[in-house]
């Protein structure tokens, strides 16, 4: 009776998703063979977000359930607890490397801002899939593969919109630290106003640093959270004669509904803001 229950319309495998990127990555690799449920609200916030005894219903009839990992739902105890004996969540983010804020032992969760991430993961997805439904394996295995392609052309295109962006200016200075994962991969400095989630802020003395450092670094350009108030880092940027610019940070973005649309949102906005 489970196995019937986990099963969408037409025989699909159902799963529901905890962030809007993993729900594009399933609906891609797994195809017509699944039914994705959208657990994540369309204006959310992604630190603040913590499941309803709705979201628990919607997900108690899927097999799988797709999550970030790497801290960014604190809730996943409680939730597998909460949902039925055989439900499986899989934290996708556990195959990707971790990366740390620059100086500390900190790792920056938001590991979906580089496409080489983003590959790993599906992986991981197409496995998962491929265990829940060995009769699709060839389709997840193609799902796959042509994901993979794309995130390595999303990789090429960033590396050839940042080609004539000098060393010295690829310092990426955001709202919060989200972007490490991404200055990693793609040869920045990152530095962040704030912590890990946007709502946290720094005090007197730590914004005192921050501006010394800009000034010093010459900034720009800074980056604020899309779904953000961008008040507080415009009055930072008047003080050091910056502009600023939106980043999808936390992946959230309902004008940009897939992963390719808002890696090219972030792309092409740092690529104008830095070369200037």
């Amino acid at each position: 009776m489970m196995f019937v229950c986990a099963l969408g319309a037409e025989g699909a495998l159902r799963i529901a998703s905890l962030h809007p990127l993993l729900s594009d990555m399933a609906r891609q690799v797994g195809g017509t063979e699944v039914e994705v449920v959208d657990l994540f609200p369309e204006n959310g916030e992604l630190h603040a977000f913590e499941p309803t005894a709705a979201h628990v219903s919607a997900a108690a009839g899927a097999q799988l359930v797709l999550a970030c990992g790497k801290g960014v739902e604190p809730y996943l105890n409680d939730l597998r607890d909460s949902l039925p004996a055989g439900t499986k969540i899989i934290e996708l983010g556990g195959a990707v490397p971790t990366v740390y804020l620059p100086g500390t032992r900190i790792a920056d969760p938001h590991w979906w801002n580089t496409p080489s991430a983003m590959k790993r993961a599906s992986r991981t997805l197409r496995t998962a899939l491929a265990e829940a439904a060995p009769e699709h394996k060839e389709s997840f295995a193609s799902g796959q593969k042509r994901y993979a392609a794309q995130m390595d052309e999303l990789a090429r295109e960033a590396r050839l919109a940042f080609s004539g962006i000098p060393q010295e200016k690829r310092v990426l200075i955001c709202s919060h630290a989200a972007m490490n994962h991404f200055c990693k991969e793609f040869g920045f400095t990152a530095i962040a106003i704030h912590g890990i989630a946007h709502e946290s802020e720094g005090d007197t003395a730590s914004l005192a640093h921050i501006l010394s450092e800009l000034r010093q670094q010459k900034a720009s350009c800074l980056f604020y959270g899309v779904n953000e108030s961008p008040k507080v880092l415009q009055t930072i940027a008047t003080q050091v004669g910056a502009e600023t610019r939106p980043l999808a940070l936390d992946g959230i973005y309902p004008a940009a509904p897939t992963y390719a649309d808002i890696f090219r949102f972030n792309v092409k906005n740092i690529a104008e803001g830095l070369s200037r």
